[in-house]
């Protein structure tokens, strides 16, 4: 934090034989008024990023949609996007991610959220995809496994 300090005094002059004298005189002094806040911003204080969904692989023989060309914003743990899903019909979703490990560059979470686009499939209601798996990521290279897919993608920072 910036620091702007100073204070301001007057005295009355001293007599000196019978001469009266007056002046200003300015002291430096003890007087603090911030100037810069050590407070962050919205900005600073949240987590920040953009990731791309770009590729998966599906673990049983179904024929499915394998490049998904995603896009989603992480705030504070929370995922929004839309990409094209397994079934190859544009999605939207919002996932919560819980850190469950976190050691220098590398992190797992718990992923659980809800996906639209996925009307009929057995584990949806009416459009609607419950989502629940782990992410792991490694600096910008993630993946998330749920379900029977593993899905790859890059997430950076942005703040």
């Amino acid at each position: 934090m910036l620091v702007l300090s100073f204070y301001v005094g007057v005295s009355q002059g001293q007599e000196f034989d019978n001469f009266s004298t007056s002046a200003l005189d300015i002291e430096t002094g003890l007087i603090s008024l911030p100037i810069l806040s050590d407070k962050k911003g919205l900005l600073q204080t949240t987590e920040l990023a953009i990731g791309t969904l770009l590729k998966s692989h599906h673990f049983n023989n179904d024929d499915y949609n394998e490049s998904h060309n995603g896009i989603y914003f992480n705030i504070d743990n929370w995922a929004v996007g839309t990409y094209k899903n397994s079934a190859n019909v544009q999605s939207s979703f919002v996932t919560y991610n819980s850190k469950i490990y976190n050691k220098g560059h590398f992190e797992v979470d718990l992923v659980y959220g809800v996906a639209n686009g996925y009307e009929g499939w057995e584990l949806a209601q009416d459009d609607y995809l419950p989502i629940l798996g782990f992410s792991a990521q490694w600096t910008y290279y993630k993946a998330m496994l749920s379900y029977d897919v593993v899905a790859f993608g890059l997430e950076l920072p942005l703040n």
